[in-house]
């Protein structure tokens, strides 16, 4: 990974920590896999990041507190506004990072940004957000405490969300991460975390995994997760 991208994601999350606003907010998305290597304490063989976007999830009933303007907070490290999709939800450029704020879709999927007043934004609504952000993990990065989706959630997700994407990169991406994490998870007693969230989602939810992972050819895998 790029150094000054690497340092720009730390100088991120220092400025959210001191404002009061990387507690209330979970990172998710590529930029878990870092957090993930000290996790699995350097024992697992996770892909490398090659992406700009940063992405923060807002989970479902959040309350910050006080209103922060992230407009400010970010401008004078070089982001710019701007709008994302037909319905032009806010992301933050930087020609070396892209912020992005996600939040649970609610009901039927409308693609209209959910807003967030004290945050003076709107998020991205997705489906799956509150799956991934059932029974997050905490850990510290270079200091700062960051809250993150527990390792299973997060390789489970990207296998239910690998085919809605329209880029096919993106998706191959999703598949690679959640293959390396049920990798060094089934390793471990983290097996039993594994097996236990997956019979605990719904029957279709299920039937994607198993799809994915046989398309991927991972039939131990699939074995390894449906065990009793």
């Amino acid at each position: 990974m790029e150094k000054k991208k690497y340092d720009l994601c730390l100088r991120v999350l220092r400025r959210l920590g001191k404002e009061g606003v990387l507690d209330k907010i979970m990172l998710v998305g590529s930029w878990c896999i870092p957090l993930y290597q000290d996790y699995f304490k350097g024992e697992a063989v996770l892909p490398a990041i090659r992406t700009r976007d940063l992405e923060f999830l807002i989970p479902a009933r959040t309350h910050f507190g006080r209103k922060t303007d992230l407009h400010g907070l970010l401008g004078d490290m070089g982001f710019v506004v701007d709008y994302k999709g037909e319905e032009g939800y806010i992301i933050f450029q930087h020609p070396d990072l892209i912020l992005e704020f996600l939040a649970p879709a609610r009901g039927r999927e409308t693609g209209k940004p959910c807003l967030i007043d004290e945050l003076g934004i709107n998020a991205q609504a997705l489906r799956f957000m509150d799956f991934l952000a059932q029974d997050p993990i905490q850990m510290r990065f270079h200091g700062i405490k960051v809250t993150l989706p527990h390792p299973a959630n997060f390789a489970l997700q990207k296998l239910l969300i690998a085919k809605r994407r329209k880029e096919e990169g993106k998706a191959e991406k999703d598949r690679a991460q959640s293959v390396a994490i049920l990798t060094a998870l089934s390793q471990t007693s983290g097996v039993e975390i594994v097996r236990a969230l997956y019979r605990s989602v719904p029957k279709s939810w299920q039937r994607t995994i198993r799809q994915e992972l046989a398309a991927l050819d991972e039939g131990d895998l699939l074995a390894a997760i449906e065990a009793d």
